[in-house]
């Protein structure tokens, strides 16, 4: 099965979302920048994934990425002109080779021409630096499909060691579920399944189930959704990534450290909105024994 390399969440600026994940519970990494004008503050899990709080840092050089046509930065701009922040904008799938990935989506239908290659440096938690380099691909999402699917492709040898940044106070190991809430249209349900090469299967009444390595991509009916995770679409319509579900090992001791109003209190999850207006949440569940 396709793993999830990570999930991409825009904020107003690094500073804020920074003050938000801390104040979650997570330990945040340091600050990087990529060359196209945007930075983020990654959380890291023990599972190989991670999430990518994304910011506009350097406006010149995004404004000429933009002009240039680069697909990240097309996207990313996209979405911040049309929604509220914080929100779940992307979902990168781990690949081993980015091209054959694009190739497999255009020929399904919903790949995007270009690709996006970079470097960057990654500041470790003692301080040490290293530099890592990525090829992206990307789909082309189709009407009311408000969120970015791309491959992620390691282009760098040696990968840094993690494990520090991986230790999370609010115990929180890993990517358990992706939850999207609406209506699951011919085109996306070709787009999801033609990406992971997995099926969507029916998940109960009101959802939807596709399996990835180690976690799932969840699709909801808005009822549904605020029956499970106290979720409540600002904009009707299409299909909104509309958060993510965690694996903690002890669900008391992450209810301790995760400091927020509003958040959904029961007995098997914890669930978090990311800002007052519910326009993005994160879940905590405990993993199964």
């Amino acid at each position: 099965m396709r793993p999830i390399d990570h999930v991409v969440l825009p904020f107003p600026d690094l500073p804020s979302s920074r003050a938000c994940l801390e104040g979650l519970g997570f330990q945040v990494a340091p600050d990087a920048v990529h060359p196209f004008g945007t930075g983020n503050a990654c959380v890291f899990f023990a599972d190989g994934s991670y999430l990518e709080p994304l910011a506009v840092v350097d406006h010149a050089a995004y404004a000429d990425a933009l002009a240039a046509g680069n697909l990240f930065v097309g996207h990313d701009a996209a979405f911040r002109s049309a929604n509220d922040l914080p929100a779940f904008s992307g979902l990168a799938l781990r690949s081993d080779d980015a091209l054959v990935d694009r190739q497999t989506l255009a020929e399904h239908g919903p790949g995007e021409d270009g690709a996006v290659a970079f470097s960057r440096d990654l500041v470790a938690a003692d301080g040490t630096s290293s530099s890592l380099s990525f090829r992206l691909t990307f789909a082309r999402s189709p009407a009311g499909f408000n969120a970015t699917l791309f491959f992620c492709q390691k282009l760098h040898r040696t990968s840094p060691d993690r494990s520090a940044l991986t230790r999370q106070p609010n115990g929180a190991t890993g990517l358990s579920r992706l939850v999207f809430v609406g209506e699951l249209s011919p085109a996306a349900r070709l787009l999801l399944e033609s990406a992971s090469g997995e099926s969507v299967t029916a998940d109960g009444d009101d959802a939807l189930r596709l399996p990835l390595a180690g976690a799932s991509l969840e699709i909801l009916s808005d009822v549904a959704a605020s029956a499970r995770y106290a979720y409540t679409r600002s904009r009707p319509g299409g299909l909104a990534f509309a958060g993510i579900v965690l694996t903690v090992a002890d669900l008391a001791a992450t209810r301790a450290r995760v400091a927020s109003a509003g958040a959904s209190d029961r007995p098997d999850r914890l669930t978090v909105p990311l800002d007052p207006a519910g326009t993005a949440f994160i879940a905590f569940e405990e993993s199964p024994a």
